[in-house]
């Protein structure tokens, strides 16, 4: 399992990254929360190494589509994120028509994966505690998905989404190729304080050591 860093955050982009994460995915509300513009957000990202996503929105065909070209004349690297809807089944079959990259977000149902999977989407971004929230077992869909995928030889790529803590990681990790993480929960995992106290006692006879033979890290 690979890490997308989702944030519309610059620094904890750039950290993440640094990190070694995968790729980069927001959505409009933390586009919105950090009152940064689309587009400079485009043009800055998509020099990065790894994938980057940029959300189409909207019901209208033509619309969706301008949108789509004038994010893809940033750089035709970047993976188109649709929203699910009858639209955004229509817009995957134009899109891999121009050899353009896509993703469906909001997916919540067998049903809604299997309509997006028989479209050829590149990767399937499935919601697990948006749906723990109405009474759906999100990991247990995750876990379906992705079996549906290998064993019928879909070429999709399962991205977990809407995952908030260590739990859901773990079982995602078991399943999907890729996880949409918040910084928060990749930050957590220099906090282990096992981790951090195997840290401190290293450093201390590392100290020792480096004494004992005439060198010192001051």
């Amino acid at each position: 399992m690979k890490y997308f860093i989702d944030t519309g955050n610059q620094q904890e982009i750039d950290e993440a990254i640094e990190w070694g994460v995968a790729g980069i995915t927001a959505n409009p509300s933390m586009y919105l929360k950090e009152n940064i513009s689309f587009y400079d957000f485009l043009e800055r990202n998509s020099k990065k190494d790894g994938l980057l996503t940029a959300e189409v929105v909207g019901s209208r065909l033509p619309d969706m589509i301008n949108q789509a070209n004038q994010i893809t004349a940033v750089s035709k690297e970047i993976i188109i994120k649709l929203n699910y809807s009858p639209s955004a089944l229509k817009m995957v079959h134009h899109l891999r028509r121009e050899k353009i990259r896509t993703a469906m977000t909001l997916v919540f149902d067998i049903n809604q994966a299997m309509m997006a999977l028989n479209t050829g989407v590149d990767y399937l971004f499935l919601f697990v505690a948006r749906n723990e929230e109405i009474g759906v077992d999100g990991m247990a869909f995750v876990e379906e998905v992705s079996n549906i995928i290998r064993l019928k030889n879909y070429q999709t790529e399962v991205v977990a989404a809407s995952v908030r803590n260590k739990f859901q990681l773990n079982r995602a990790a078991l399943y999907s190729d890729y996880i949409a993480a918040p910084y928060q929960l990749v930050k957590e995992s220099f906090q282990h304080p096992s981790t951090l106290s195997g840290l401190t006692q290293f450093e201390k006879d590392m100290d020792q050591v480096l004494t004992v033979e005439g060198f010192s890290n001051e």
